[in-house]
């Protein structure tokens, strides 16, 4: 037996967070099937099944990056500060568009958690440098002297599995930003 995954396996995973997506453009396309078989149209079932999903991506591309260049409102900064232009670029606004998907339903939060991980590993490493001079991986043992307990901690461990949820996003960076 061999112990790499089966091609399925990575596809099944990557596919989650489509579950409803693909499933409603199959439905779509049963539906249109049957509709037109039963109006005695002879329909061909494959490129009807070509046509609803570049139809379909056409409308999902618009829907995940049409709506995402609104402007962003940040409760916790945006009363304080008047400056029109907040929450124009297009990382943040698809930031706040993820974070409000994850709670509000669960495909996609393991992604997500993972992706912010990362780039706020990426922020402390960057501050670690810039204030000390020091890259972790060549001298761990500084690193860990001159950073915050949370901040090593938040380093050398998997992500919290509630990263997403402001309260905590919000402790996170504040720690950040305090160091």
């Amino acid at each position: 037996m061999s112990s790499q995954p089966s091609g399925i396996r990575p596809l099944v995973t990557a596919l989650r967070a489509w579950r409803r997506r693909i499933a409603g453009l199959v439905i779509a396309w049963a539906v249109v099937a049957l509709f037109a078989g039963l109006i005695g149209l002879r329909p061909d079932v494959p490129r009807l099944g070509v046509v609803l999903v570049a139809v379909a991506a056409l409308a999902w591309y618009a829907v995940d990056h049409v709506s995402s260049q609104q402007q962003t409102v940040w409760p916790l900064t945006d009363g304080r500060l008047t400056a029109g232009n907040r929450g124009n670029d297009y990382r943040v606004t698809n930031l706040a568009a993820r974070l409000e998907a994850a709670n509000a339903r669960p495909e996609g939060r393991a992604e997500l958690v993972h992706d912010l991980h990362n780039r706020l590993s990426e922020i402390i490493r960057e501050r670690l440098y810039a204030k000390h001079g020091i890259v972790i991986e060549e001298e761990p043992r500084w690193a860990e002297g001159v950073m915050p307990p949370e901040l090593w901690e938040f380093l050398v461990t998997l992500p919290p599995p509630d990263l997403y949820r402001p309260e905590r996003l919000d402790q996170t960076l504040r720690r950040i930003e305090q160091w």
